[in-house]
């Protein structure tokens, strides 16, 4: 499958940022640095955290053909959501 359409996030703090790595990191997901890619069960994705203007886009870069980018992007709004 092609690219999802990035999502921006606004209003993430430093530590909004450490709680998303934090769950990240309890579902196997390597968050390191502000910006970064990883990759999970074939799903590629890209993040960027640009702390200055507390915003936060995330990108699915890759994945599956069976999932579907509203699938995709639902499930990191609701993981964003999360730490808000």
């Amino acid at each position: 499958m092609s690219a999802c359409a990035a999502q921006v996030f606004t209003g993430i703090t430093r530590e909004k940022f450490t709680c998303l790595q934090q769950k990240a990191a309890e579902q196997e997901i390597t968050i390191n640095g502000d910006q970064g890619t990883t990759t999970k069960d074939s799903v590629t994705a890209t993040w960027d955290f640009d702390e200055p203007s507390q915003t936060l886009t995330i990108q699915c870069t890759s994945s599956p053909w069976f999932l579907s980018c509203g699938k995709i992007n639902g499930t990191i709004h609701d993981f964003v959501d999360g730490c808000s």
